[in-house]
């Protein structure tokens, strides 16, 4: 179902997307990091007397054309200026409790919640935000009274998280049989029920009722083995059953296949081998941040704007957790609100055990800022107390690549590579990384290496097919090769103009201008502003004899900023057409070859 843009998913529609995506599975946001509340946007002072209904109208839509921009710290100001003129606008009220709470600002929103619930009683927002205000207040009855009355409500998600909030003050009361019961109980689909038992297996581990943690969490890690906080759980479980042999490899099969390795996992290990293991959850209200934390994570990838409302309200009630602060990080990140990420980043404790992380998070925001040296600055100096850590490397690299620093990128990926020896097959992006870097310096023979390791790693990535195919094709090199890469690169991403670019090159370069003029036709389609895919369609028509087309294509790719060296060759042949510049190009080659004494073109070892 679509939306307007700029809209803030409704409430049924956010209920059946986030069963929708329970239904997929977790793994929307798995990275790690650490904790703050963002500071919010300021209200604008508004003097008491008439209301200004221009004025409101104003801050209205400043609202909607903030939020139209994915900038919810702002738009909750100017939603905030509006109520405040018009304060029985129960729209505006349910719009400013929404986006409070994404905002950080918890406080003025639970303010709002208590005046909504007054209209609406079951409004699930407003029922969580008061409840997580109480219980950070320390009023204990008032939370569990919000949420018995979140499980009356007609969702089969807000259900669940009624139930799975309120088994955690019933576990809180001493009753976690209790607790575990009612969890088990939950209905509502697949993935809420495994969400349900999960919560049981951390409730049950926190008891000490280690044989039914273990059975409830060996469900979730079966579905889910890649989610940290599910290996985690499960990890402990198994270690404060006795089966420390069984937690171990647990651990170790999750860094194998994610090639994890930080500070939470070591510290795991150490924790499971001294035979001293503590729950992971070991609280009410560590419980409940845990399951709003979960909930963020899912609707992530549903609805940015209670994906942050989640992840805000667990961090109200657990300023130092890592998960849900980088969690909302990502979901900054998804709004294109760089900076406002950065400020999540720097703010986790300089103790927490993943502040690596969220100080690699902070150089990539740093350099999509064009921030480039900051971003630089801080990456060289992780990577200097920490060598061996690829995931930082890979981020220095690329950010060398993106200011076509290629060949300090290509020095940051091989010696990422010779600290690996044999790279495992996850990070078959660093071959490719290295590949390209190489190729950008002219060492091709170094690159195509790469290029082709890569794809042992990570057979038929349409990446890699695309670019070394695309290579061969503009070095005249392995046309037959090349012409099945990129066909097999397109099969996989039809949709995608430089691939599709790629295979109508490749059909020019081998002569069939006519399928060369179909395939670049549509590339221009999917990629319009792109002075190379441009140029080369209008290579294309001239060589079919449509030499009018063709200068018009050369002028669109000559208006959209062709690097230097294009650009002189699109101006030659907007003077002479096509014939001119390769009548230059025989004689460059000829000239080439009597130096090189052999008259031999050279080619790729």
């Amino acid at each position: 179902m679509s939306r307007e843009k700029g809209q803030i998913l409704s409430k049924p529609i956010l209920l059946a997307a986030a069963i929708a995506a329970l239904a997929c599975g977790s793994n929307a946001a798995h990275a790690v990091s650490g904790a703050v509340e963002l500071a919010p946007f300021a209200t604008p002072d508004i003097t008491s007397g008439e209301a200004d209904r221009s004025t409101l109208s104003g801050y209205y839509l400043a609202g909607r054309q903030a939020l139209s921009q994915r900038d919810f710290r702002s738009a909750a100001g100017f939603y905030a200026s509006a109520l405040q003129r018009d304060p029985q606008n129960k729209d505006l009220l349910d719009r400013s409790v929404q986006l409070d709470v994404a905002s950080g600002n918890i406080s003025r929103a639970s303010d709002y919640a208590r005046r909504l619930l007054e209209e609406r009683p079951q409004d699930e927002l407003a029922l969580v935000t008061v409840a997580v205000r109480d219980l950070r207040a320390g009023d204990t009855e008032a939370s569990a009274e919000a949420f018995t009355k979140l499980k009356a409500v007609d969702s089969p998600l807000a259900q669940a998280a009624g139930n799975i909030f309120d088994a955690w003050r019933l576990a809180g009361e001493g009753k976690p049989a209790a607790a575990v019961r009612q969890l088990d109980d939950v209905k509502g689909g697949a993935w809420i029920e495994l969400f349900a038992k999960f919560h049981a297996g951390l409730i049950a581990d926190g008891a000490g009722l280690s044989k039914v943690s273990v059975d409830r969490l060996s469900l979730a890690h079966e579905r889910d083995s890649g989610d940290p906080r599910v290996v985690e759980a499960y990890a402990r479980a198994l270690a404060r059953e006795g089966r420390k042999d069984r937690a171990l490899a647990v651990v170790e099969r999750f860094t194998s296949q994610m090639n994890a390795t930080d500070k939470v996992t070591d510290a795991l290990r150490a924790e499971i081998e001294s035979g001293d293991v503590k729950p992971m959850i070991s609280s009410t209200r560590e419980g409940i941040a845990e399951g709003l934390s979960g909930l963020g994570r899912v609707l992530a990838a549903n609805d940015a704007v209670y994906a942050a409302s989640f992840l805000q309200l667990a961090l109200h009630l657990t300023p130092e957790a890592d998960y849900p602060a980088l969690a909302l990080g990502r979901v900054l990140e998804s709004l294109r609100q760089y900076a406002a990420a950065i400020d999540v980043y720097r703010a986790v404790p300089q103790e927490a055990p993943l502040r690596r992380d969220a100080q690699m998070q902070e150089a990539i925001n740093l350099n999509i800022l064009e921030r480039h040296d900051e971003a630089e600055a801080l990456l060289t100096a992780l990577l200097a107390e920490k060598p061996t850590d690829t995931q930082v490397a890979i981020s220095l690299g690329n950010v060398h690549r993106s200011q076509e620093n290629f060949g300090d990128a290509a020095d940051v990926y091989a010696a990422a590579i010779d600290n690996f020896g044999n790279v495992p097959e996850p990070l078959w992006t660093l071959h490719y990384y290295l590949g390209i870097a190489l190729e950008r310096t002219d060492r091709w023979s170094g690159a195509e290496k790469e290029f082709r390791r890569a794809l042992e790693l990570s057979p038929d990535h349409p990446l890699v097919l695309n670019y070394l195919g695309y290579s061969y094709i503009d070095r005249g090199e392995n046309l037959d090769e090349a012409l099945d890469m990129v066909r097999r690169a397109v099969q996989q991403r039809p949709d995608d103009g430089y691939i599709v670019d790629s295979l109508g090159w490749a059909y020019y370069r081998l002569g069939r201008y006519e399928d060369a003029v179909r395939e670049l036709e549509r590339a221009v389609s999917l990629r319009p502003a792109d002075p190379v895919i441009n140029d080369h369609l209008g290579d294309a028509y001239w060589k079919v004899g449509r030499e009018l087309e063709a200068r018009f294509q050369w002028a669109h790719a000559r208006d959209n900023k062709p690097e230097p060296k294009e650009l002189e060759k699109i101006l030659k042949k907007l003077e002479g057409g096509l014939s001119a510049v390769e009548e230059n190009a025989k004689t460059a080659d000829a000239a080439a070859a009597d130096d090189s004494g052999d008259g031999e073109q050279p080619t790729a070892q």
